[in-house]
């Protein structure tokens, strides 16, 4: 289906890109402009909701047929929006994205915008918890299909309405959830969609923690059918010889609250030893779960990516 793209906002975020007012070639609020952060909406055929992503655009873009910017996705976590990676952890993300010549695209985290689409009072399921998979039950499968709009709905914009992460140019990171959405993205689709691959406090397997077990039984029947999407019982069933990344790395507070109960890194540890995946596991001493965490970390992350991004 046709995109019909909308900006919500534009904001500045990096000098390098500015044109001044005065020029011919200035922007108007309903045109894209590089060094800023765009909101934008569109009808999702994923979601059959409207959507809104968030867009960075590095000073050296150009939307031209012969161009092709790499792009990092970013996948947040429960409760979140399109909205909180950026004005939590972009001023820093954003400045080293520049640097890396590289865009980010800030997905929402379920469907919304919609009286219709079904949600329980609960912070950890529905609205802002659509854990990154197509639903398959009745209550949830019309509109919580984010599997389908990070990976196929989500490049297609990308690709056909600016240039960018073609070809496969495109890593994903994450926290929490979108963690979780990250690792299990990146491991199921490869190296063929993904560069590479990264994480902040990831749910590591969410077959075995309270998070994974509340939602796969909602959004995909039953806890089993939601291996597929676990990223410690993906390694699990990887074969030596097919190794998906040079490396994945991993940011994990030490002071972190859900650590033990909900995140549980040294499971996916032990799953990538066995298949013999190199994973980067960073213990950052005295952070907890929060954005002040990804903030102080973002810009390593980025720059893995773009070493990844930029490899011709």
């Amino acid at each position: 289906m046709a995109h019909e793209l909308e900006i919500v906002s534009k904001t500045r975020v990096v000098e390098e890109g500015y044109s001044s007012p005065s020029s011919s070639s200035s922007s108007s609020s309903s045109e894209y402009e590089t060094g800023c952060y765009h909101r934008i909406s569109h009808s999702s055929s994923s979601t059959s909701t409207k959507m809104i992503f968030g867009l960075f655009l590095p000073s050296n873009y150009k939307n031209e047929s012969t161009s092709n910017t790499p792009v990092m996705f970013w996948l947040s976590g429960l409760t979140c929006d399109d909205t909180n990676f950026a004005m939590k952890a972009g001023s820093r993300a954003f400045k080293a994205a520049e640097e890396q010549g590289i865009a980010i695209i800030m997905p929402d985290t379920s469907p919304r915008h919609d009286d219709s689409i079904p949600n329980v009072d609960s912070y950890d399921l529905g609205i802002g918890a659509g854990f990154y998979v197509n639903a398959t039950t009745e209550t949830y499968k019309k509109h919580y299909n984010m599997y389908n709009y990070i990976t196929v709905e989500l490049p297609q914009i990308l690709n056909e309405k600016f240039n960018i992460g073609k070809d496969g140019a495109k890593s994903i990171s994450g926290h929490s959830m979108g963690g979780h959405g990250s690792l299990t993205i990146a491991f199921r689709e490869g190296p063929g969609a993904w560069k590479s691959v990264s994480a902040f406090a990831p749910i590591c397997n969410p077959t075995n923690c309270p998070w994974g077990q509340k939602a796969f039984p909602a959004y995909l029947g039953d806890v089993e059918s939601g291996k597929g999407h676990d990223a410690t019982c993906l390694l699990e069933g990887m074969e030596k010889e097919k190794v998906l990344y040079d490396d994945v790395l991993i940011d994990q507070g030490t002071a972190d609250n859900f650590l033990e109960e909900q995140l549980k890194p040294e499971k996916l540890v032990e799953a990538a030893k066995k298949c013999e995946q190199k994973v980067t596991l960073n213990m950052r001493n005295g952070f907890d779960h929060s954005y002040y965490f990804i903030a102080a970390f973002i810009e390593s992350h980025v720059s893995f990516h773009g070493k990844y991004l930029n490899q011709k």
